[in-house]
């Protein structure tokens, strides 16, 4: 059980940077398909759904999200693990505690772990708040649209 558990508190579920919506929108964006394509991939009979659910105005629907992540090719935990904490965030925190026991890892954050621990630095350690932002700015090049 975790520290804040243990004392009693209840521990606030954390909020993901980016919506569902947003993420979505962005990845149809980057993949260079069309909506009408993406939906029928996905096993959605209304191609308009991919608009509703870009637009926010409605979930995606959590049994789709592994057809959704396929027709997308982005990273089905990811986009699991944005759906949970958006839609049900205290039955997140309740499995990503209590039943993985770990946290769970997308093939693109193992990517990133295994190319920092080919580096020559011996053990890498954040020290400083300059050392975090610079993480943090490396990290976001990452996450932007190729030019």
């Amino acid at each position: 059980m975790n520290a804040v558990a243990d004392k009693g508190f209840a521990k606030k579920p954390s909020k993901p940077n980016i919506t569902v919506a947003e993420y979505i929108t962005q990845q149809v964006n980057l993949c260079g398909k069309q909506q009408l394509d993406i939906a029928r991939e996905a096993g959605f009979n209304k191609p308009n759904i991919i608009t509703m659910i870009k637009q926010g105005k409605t979930k995606l629907p959590m049994a789709k999200v592994g057809p959704m992540a396929k027709a997308l090719e982005v990273d089905p935990t990811y986009l699991f693990q944005l759906a949970m904490q958006e839609y049900e965030p205290d039955t997140w925190e309740a499995l990503k505690d209590y039943i993985f026991k770990a946290p769970l890892l997308t093939q693109n954050e193992i990517e990133i772990i295994e190319t920092v621990r080919q580096s020559n630095v011996p053990d890498p350690q954040i020290r400083t708040a300059a050392d975090r932002r610079a993480l943090i700015d490396v990290v976001s090049h990452f996450g932007r649209q190729p030019d």
